[in-house]
């Protein structure tokens, strides 16, 4: 096992680090009040094909790795986790269709939605459904060589502005979990209407909406895998995007660091850095651990991810972990700050609203240590 970067790794790193700076920082907080998604740094991104980064190049992408991404994942979300969750919504979107859709399917869509860039949006969680994935009520019942999709998503990131929708329906209620199934739906279908903005506590640079999908008819070709295959497609999309998701928390655990740091070395209090006192430089110390750790667990899953190794364990360790790393640096960071630190005129305030949501979604990290738990007695 080797965790270190290659030579392409740590040019990506340099790369996205630059565009980080770049592009990113100097907006992130006219974008956060705004409450939009900067789709003039989401182009730029595209430019420099820094989206759509996991699609293998016989169809238009960069054929990233998992560590490529994360590697990448941590420079945009020093930046803002907010933007870079945007710009990196089809990372996850697409990765339906590239698990579980057929090589037909795969030249039909991907070219064009890479070359038109389209954006995707992933469709799982529901108003009264979210870590329970088994317990969805949208419902796709079959009518000739067609489905009718029935139901409503929630809290769908980049749901205001997505070209398709990746939307995961009940097709055979009586299997449970095994009754699942996935789609690609055209956003601009007459059957498919979006809800405004919800109000978010962070991270609103990627606004999110509630989907109504009202006896929306499509193709059976827009089926993606057989039926049934629904929530293995979930599990192995989240075995992989747990990892690059997490990178993002990463980044902001190391912003917060690096903001404390610069913080208290400059701050001064009874003639010396504040950095000097232990109270302080133990948080600063604490918040150092965090990223380190974090990181390497991230690099972990995704290093296993890579070598065709099952990673369920090591993608819920590394989403856990990160999670609560990137909250508690932000709120350490609030802390040493102190009044600034609750200043919307510091950025500290808003990495603390944009953390809190690494322990919510794509599984809470409850659900994380109930699937450790499960592996520990596999």
């Amino acid at each position: 096992m080797n965790l270190a970067l290659n030579s392409r790794q740590t040019r990506l790193r340099e790369q996205y680090r630059e565009f980080a700076a770049g592009e990113i920082l100097p907006q992130a907080a006219q974008w956060d009040r705004r409450a939009e998604f900067p789709l003039d740094i989401y182009h730029r991104a595209h430019e420099l094909g820094y989206v759509n980064r996991f699609v293998p190049s016989q169809y238009g992408g960069q054929g990233y790795s998992l560590m490529d991404g994360c590697v990448a994942n941590e420079e945009l979300g020093f930046g803002c986790t907010g933007i870079s969750t945007g710009l990196t919504i089809n990372d996850l979107g697409l990765m339906p269709l590239l698990m579980g859709g057929t090589e037909e399917q795969k030249k039909r869509w991907l070219p064009q939605i890479l070359a038109e860039r389209r954006i995707v949006s992933f469709c799982v969680t529901e108003p009264d459904t979210g870590s329970d994935v088994a317990g969805l009520r949208t419902t796709a019942r079959r009518v000739g060589d067609r489905y009718v999709i029935h139901g409503r998503k929630r809290w769908i990131t980049l749901g205001p502005c997505a070209d398709y929708f990746v939307v995961f329906a009940v097709t055979e209620p009586e299997r449970g979990h095994q009754g699942l199934s996935c789609f690609l739906v055209p956003g601009d279908h007459p059957q498919v209407s979006r809800g405004p903005a919800l109000g978010k506590m962070g991270q609103k640079a990627a606004p999110a909406c509630e989907v109504v999908f009202e006896e929306c008819d499509i193709p059976a070709s827009h089926r993606l895998g057989q039926p049934g295959d629904g929530f293995l497609i979930i599990m192995k999309t989240f075995d992989a995007s747990r990892a690059t998701l997490s990178a993002h928390a990463v980044g902001l655990a190391r912003r917060a660091l690096t903001e404390a740091r610069d913080y208290a070395g400059s701050r001064t209090a009874f003639g010396q850095s504040i950095s000097r006192f232990q109270g302080v430089g133990f948080l600063l110390a604490d918040m150092d651990i965090r990223v380190e750790a974090a990181r390497r667990l991230v690099y972990l899953a995704a290093w296993r991810g890579d070598q065709g190794l099952r990673n369920t364990r090591e993608a819920a360790m590394c989403k856990a972990f990160a999670g609560d790393a990137a909250m508690l640096n932000a709120t350490e960071a609030v802390q040493v700050l102190g009044g600034n630190g609750y200043s919307e005129d510091f950025p500290v305030e808003k990495l603390m609203r944009d953390a809190k949501i690494f322990q919510i979604y794509e599984g809470t990290t409850q659900i994380q240590k109930q699937i450790l738990v499960r592996e520990l007695y596999r």
